[in-house]
């Protein structure tokens, strides 16, 4: 029989074992979750929204989290591969279900690893269907990566104290055109935008406007990590998006990291995944959106 309680700081390293086996099993890849990262998963949330499931022997088999986007929630939920076929996904689902509409959602999204037919077959089976795919894409230093090549008349620093509003201002307008992106209120924002700032870089014109920023993370998902790269609409397609990637990985590089990595909407309209495939970048792992319209509980 199968349980579940809220997630406690105690269970992280376990819970990114647990992660790290998920992914390994479905993707095919070496990069791995840290007890950081599940801390910093859980910052995101509220209070309550992330559980493990054990069973009846108190062993971990599952854990699950839900957060609010918008009018919807997002759902992550992760089974350990030796678990399968035990009910386990399903369990978690329902849970996830239940979460979203006790909240007044208006829908619950699900993302699942591309390869996981099983879990597609259930999300299937209980009214979702599929609606977006995204890609984990990754580039493996060898060598010092080539100089950026900026264009003329911009300038790039890092980030100073009393920049982070800029900073928030940038991303919100270059975001405008993704798919379902929502800007949020700065406070709001600022909670979650973990900005370490002498790996955030913003992008100024002649006339000293910030027009293009991106921060990135030394160490997340077992490798160092692109966090956000924005260009507002105006000054794309100058090269500034490859002259910014350019300079993360050469001062990753400096730091010793030699596998760098992203998260990207794999129908990104401003040609995002052309970009990355053009510095080195290929897809590492894939995973497809599905999405249920919920009924709110009653009071």
């Amino acid at each position: 029989m199968l349980s579940h309680r809220v997630a406690m700081p105690a269970d992280a390293q376990a819970i990114a074992e647990l992660v790290s086996a998920h992914d390994a099993a479905h993707h095919a890849v070496s990069d791995g979750f840290s007890e950081q990262d599940v801390l910093d998963w859980w910052r995101r949330i509220d209070e309550g929204d992330a559980v493990v499931v054990t069973d009846e022997r108190g062993r971990l088999v599952g854990t699950g989290a839900v957060r609010r986007r918008g009018d919807k929630h997002l759902a992550d939920n992760f089974t350990h591969p030796d678990c399968r076929a035990r009910g386990v996904g399903s369990y978690l689902l329902d849970w996830s279900e239940g979460r979203a509409a006790q909240a007044g959602s208006a829908a619950l999204r699900v993302a699942v690893a591309a390869p996981d037919t099983a879990a597609k077959a259930l999300l299937e089976a209980r009214g979702f269907g599929y609606i977006r795919s995204f890609y984990r894409m990754a580039i493996d230093l060898e060598e010092p990566p080539p100089s950026p090549s900026w264009p003329e008349g911009f300038t790039v620093a890092t980030m100073q104290p009393g920049e982070q509003r800029v900073v928030h201002e940038v991303v919100s307008d270059a975001f405008l055109d993704h798919w379902d992106y929502q800007a949020r209120p700065f406070e709001e924002w600022s909670r979650s935008a973990d900005i370490e700032p002498p790996l955030c870089f913003l992008v100024r014109d002649e006339e000293g406007a910030v027009v293009a920023v991106e921060w990135c993370s030394e160490e997340r998902f077992g490798s160092a990590w692109v966090d956000v790269l924005g260009v507002r609409r105006a000054w794309r397609r100058l090269g500034l998006g490859e002259a910014l990637l350019q300079l993360a990985f050469g001062e990753l590089y400096e730091r010793g990291r030699r596998r760098i990595g992203l998260g990207v909407d794999a129908s990104n309209p401003t040609g995002a995944t052309r970009l990355y495939e053009r510095v080195g970048m290929s897809v590492a792992a894939q995973e497809d959106v599905y999405e249920k319209p919920l009924q709110p509980v009653s009071e």
